[in-house]
Order: structure tokens, then sequence, then C-alpha cells
């Protein structure tokens, strides 16, 4: 069905309605000091990985900076390949691929100098003690280093993308949508799926801790199905690779309106 010039006009008021209306009914909060115009959720375009943009969700944002992570897997790589037994993000090949290979490949010159360092120390309160009657050592590890591109933490995927607003945490006995992942097509040259699913699992940056039963040469993952699991560190082919980043906003960063794209094509459909 071919789309009239009137249809498209309405679908455009359409859309600048809905915009403000879901601005008029925003809570205040941290987020309101930023000056990013974009929206928690929201996604942008910024740089390219073996010939395909890079797709990003917004987690959030402080002052002129916003915290991305990669919508869809863009690579399948194991987290380490060193000899050692037991690895912490720091000393993890991953880190070094991301903020080498990885980073110098996705990005060209100018969209580098808006990539900022970070650290981050997680967030505590999504955090499970090891033991009941102590506050530390915790079980989900932090990154605590400071990168460019990095994985997330078990932290701070609960604070972005759980809501689980029950029992404050993350519940194993639940699966989330919103923690469901899908490779790129470069990705699924090189993912092995184990079952007929079109989802992909994902690193995080943690291992679990070390309570001396090797329980800590198991780094924790999201399955293809939104369940929190851990993955031996080795694995390359089950677990692709979600890179998030802080990024400097600038005006002519491209916002890709997925809103917009889905009303058009149920207006053709």
């Amino acid at each position: 069905m071919k789309i009239t010039l009137k249809k498209c006009l309405a679908a455009l008021g359409m859309v600048g309605l809905c915009v403000w209306l879901i601005g008029c009914g925003k809570s205040e909060g941290p987020v309101a000091e930023s000056t990013v115009p974009l929206e928690r959720g929201e996604h942008i375009m910024y740089g390219s990985y073996q010939g395909e943009a890079i797709e990003w969700r917004v987690l959030d944002k402080k002052g002129d900076k916003v915290l991305l992570l990669s919508e869809y897997g863009l690579d399948i790589q194991p987290f380490d390949t060193s000899d050692v037994s037991r690895v912490l993000w720091k000393d993890s090949t991953m880190r070094k691929w991301l903020n080498n290979d990885f980073y110098d490949n996705a990005f060209s010159e100018n969209e580098k100098k808006n990539i900022v360092l970070s650290y981050s120390k997680g967030f505590k309160k999504n955090n499970e003690s090891v033991y009941v009657d102590l506050p530390e050592p915790y079980w989900h590890l932090e990154r605590e280093t400071e990168d460019k591109i990095f994985l997330l933490s078990y932290t701070e995927l609960c604070e972005y993308l759980v809501k689980n607003t029950e029992v404050g945490y993350y519940d194993p006995d639940r699966t989330y949508n919103e923690l469901l992942c899908y490779p790129t097509e470069y990705a699924k040259k090189y993912l092995k799926q184990v079952f007929e699913i079109d989802t992909c699992g994902w690193w995080l940056c943690n291992p679990e801790y070390d309570t001396g039963d090797g329980a800590a040469m198991q780094i924790e993952m999201i399955s293809a199905y939104g369940q929190l699991e851990v993955e031996d560190k080795e694995n390359g082919k089950n677990n692709a690779v979600r890179p998030a980043m802080w990024v400097t906003w600038q005006s002519d960063m491209q916002v890709y309106e997925r809103f917009t794209w889905l009303l058009c094509e149920i207006i053709l459909s």
C-alpha cells in the first residue's frame, strides 16, 4: 500500500504529540540536571563495526555526558584467553581487546574525541553479600578501573536494565525481556547456537567472588533467554560482546528514531 502525503503528515504529527506528552509526564530526578536532549531508552547511531553501523541504547546521562550500551551483540569473543585460572576484569584480554582493537576499528578519530575515560564502583544497593553477617565481600565484583570501552557489571545491569521493583534486585527465577540480545549479521557468523533461537548470550564484566571452590573461574553473563548465568572465561563461541561507554554528547550525533520507523511500518502494512 502506498503511503500518501496526508498520512505522512498525520504520522509525524502523532509522533510529535507523543513526544510532547511523554516529555510532560517525566518526573524530576538526577537525570533532569543533564543538558543532553535524550532520555533513557532512546537510541543513537555512533561508529561502525565490521561494515555495520552501531546502534546504542541510552542508559544514563550526567551533565553533558551519556552512557551508551550497544543494542546488539557486535562480536563473539572469549572473556579471557590467558593461562591463569582466575582473572579479574582489569587483567582480562576482553578489556584489552575492547580498549584497543575494538576502539581503534569502530570509531573515527573525531568520534574517539567524544569517548571519555570513566570509572565506576557500581551500585552497592544491587549487590548481595556472600556472607549474611558481613557487608563485604560482595558476590558480584565490579570493574573499578578507568576505561573508555567496558562491559556492564551485574549491579549496573540491575540499575539500568532490570525492572523488578518488587524485590529491588535481579530475581534468578525470572527472565527479563530487557536483557535479551540479538547478534549482528557479522556476529552470527561466529556464534554457536545451542538452541534454535534468534537471541544470544552476552558477557558481563565480573567473575563470581572466589569462595575457594573454583567458582571464580566462571564469568557472569546473560543467557540467550535473559537470565543471569556463568560461563568459562575461555568460551569464545556462545557469548556476544555488548560494549558500553560514556560519551560527550554532540548536537550532530545521529538519533535513531525507532518509534517513527515503527509507525511508518504500521502505515505501510
